[in-house]
């Protein structure tokens, strides 16, 4: 069915098209009548047609108007109202109607029809020639589509010429926003998440009532993403186009309305905009990549490096942004195990910008980048590294919709002694991922024995300590084995506090007793054995660092 909307977005195979209501303002119509469907005025005019035969409706095709006289038109209103409802169906965008001397006139339930329909129904004056209606129609479409193509090719030269001098996206989206009339106008990278924007409060409001923005503010590409990309771009408070580069999809460059409707041209002039801000994405991202290969080289040295190869980042710490004086400590990041990709591996480009913007947003001075398949920076402890590394972590998890668990060092009083940092933020990581799970923030002075257990070569010899300390309760059955042993954990977390330990584990207290002497048994009189109750609480420790990496480790 033919769009009823009021002049707007204008999909590009109707651009230079005329709506009905500006054929109604031609000179020639200013005897003529809309005698039904007032609604429809706003459907786009691309083409004329002028019916001879009764069974015209199949001959048609959509925006066109249908010139009729009244001699082949059905003589019964039931008639004329299924012939009315075809025509609509096919998107024909009005009826002219020059009755003569062929007939009464349309009924008035022909009417109410037509109007239900928002099909117009113009009464052509008799003096008015069909042929002198083609004329002036089609040659004003032609001149309208030749103009606003005209006109495009002017906007895209334009856009191409700020690219070239070395403009950049926030110049094309003010530009573009400019030559529209000052719509809000608005680029986004794939993710949603935004590049450069021209949008005020009103836009953004314009997007949320065409459920265009998700529960995170973000843009939601989805919806400007397949077969609801066309339907997106028809409306007329939105216009949206892909910035592509070849096959490659970079975002959206969209229009959005504010007071005022788009105008006609806004599908082509975002699409030509689209085209442009393609050419500076793809010169930004040549430029990133070869400065994220001399910085990724210089944080690998400053990292992994002997004391000279760090003297010479440091040397050069300025020519890359970064501030590597005073205290200091080391961030890593790693997709977490369960990631989609299964490796845990850097899969986009993006996601290393979305970890160097979290950082930079933090400590605007500190290097980030990527090393191997890790997300790597060196921050200032100023602002301490708590508060550091739990910021940074909810940004880039929040910036990528990907789990991360994050590792951090001890601080690091010397640059110099950044490769050592390195090194207690990997095992931190690693340690964290084991003890907590997924999307863990661990720090290395945090670990406490766990650092110590890290440190053992040889899992045979963990597996010997906690069969000698809890031999006795892993030889239960699986269900009495796992109450007993959170029994013993909350009762050396309680320091033996026997009413206590009941109230935490919802216990009678004498069943906590019961339970207690079962658990010397096994065990050994733990009561009475501050070292055997070290041996047991370090051997828990085990337990939790194996059910977190691989629950059957748990019951070898």
């Amino acid at each position: 069915m033919a769009d009823n909307q009021a002049p707007g977005s204008i999909p590009r195979a109707l651009l230079g098209s005329l709506s009905v209501q500006e054929v109604c303002e031609f000179e020639m119509f200013a005897e003529a009548t809309v005698l039904a469907g007032v609604a429809g005025l706003g459907r786009r005019v691309q083409r004329l047609n002028v019916m001879t035969v009764p069974d015209i409706a199949r001959w048609t095709k959509a925006h066109e108007l249908l010139l009729t006289t009244g001699y082949p038109l059905p003589d019964s209103p039931a008639e004329l109202i299924d012939l009315f409802t075809e025509l609509n169906s096919r998107g024909v965008a009005a009826v002219g109607v020059k009755y003569g001397n062929y007939g009464p006139g349309l009924m008035p339930e022909v009417l109410t029809a037509a109007d239900d329909l928002a099909l117009p129904i113009i009464d052509i004056p008799e003096h008015v020639a069909f042929d002198d209606v083609l004329s002036l129609v089609l040659s004003d479409i032609t001149n309208r589509q030749a103009a606003a193509l005209a006109h495009a090719q002017e906007i895209h030269e334009a856009l191409l010429r700020i690219v070239l001098d070395g403009g950049c996206l926030d110049d094309i989206v003010r530009e573009l926003s400019a030559v529209l009339g000052g719509p809000g106008v608005l680029c986004v990278d794939f993710a949603g998440q935004v590049l450069a924007s021209q949008l005020r409060d009103e836009h953004w409001a314009v997007l949320a009532e065409q459920r265009l923005v998700d529960a995170d503010g973000a843009l939601a590409t989805g919806r400007l993403n397949g077969p609801s990309a066309e339907s997106v771009a028809g409306l007329q408070a939105v216009v949206a186009a892909p910035v592509l580069a070849g096959t490659l999809r970079h975002g959206f460059l969209l229009a959005v309305a504010g007071t005022e409707p788009l105008p006609p041209e806004a599908e082509v002039m975002v699409q030509q905009s689209a085209m442009v801000a393609a050419l500076d994405i793809t010169k930004r991202l040549a430029v990133t990549a070869v400065e994220r290969h001399f910085e990724s080289s210089a944080i690998h040295d400053l990292l992994t490096g002997g004391e000279r190869d760090v003297d010479e980042v440091l040397a050069r710490a300025d020519a890359f942004g970064w501030e590597l004086d005073g205290p200091l400590f080391v961030l890593v990041a790693r997709h977490d195990p369960n990631h989609p990709d299964g490796r845990g591996e850097l899969r986009h480009e993006h996601e290393i910008d979305a970890w160097v913007s979290a950082v930079r947003g933090v400590d605007r001075l500190a290097a980030a980048g990527g090393l191997g398949r890790d997300l790597v920076a060196v921050c200032s402890a100023a602002d301490g590294v708590d508060v550091v590394a739990q910021a940074v972590s909810k940004a880039v998890q929040w910036m990528t919709r990907s789990s991360f668990s994050v590792g951090v060092s001890a601080e690091v009083p010397d640059p110099r002694r950044l490769p050592v940092g390195y090194q207690q933020a990997r095992t931190a990581l690693d340690l964290g991922q084991q003890i907590s799970g997924p999307g863990a923030v661990a720090a290395y002075p945090k670990l406490g024995v766990f650092r110590l257990l890290h440190a053992v070569g040889d899992p045979a010899e963990l597996r010997t300590f906690v069969d000698e300390a809890l031999g006795g309760v892993l030889e239960c059955a699986e269900q009495e084995r796992t109450s007993l042993l959170r029994t013993l954990e909350v009762l050396l977390e309680q320091n033996l506090n026997v009413a206590e330990s009941a109230r935490v584990l919802h216990f009678h207290y004498n069943s906590m007793r019961y339970r207690i002497r079962k658990l010397e048994r096994l065990v050994g009189s733990f009561s009475s054995d501050s070292q055997l109750r070290l041996r047991l609480a370090i051997a828990l420790q085990i337990l939790r660092m194996w059910e977190q990496s691989a629950p059957s480790n748990a019951r070898q």
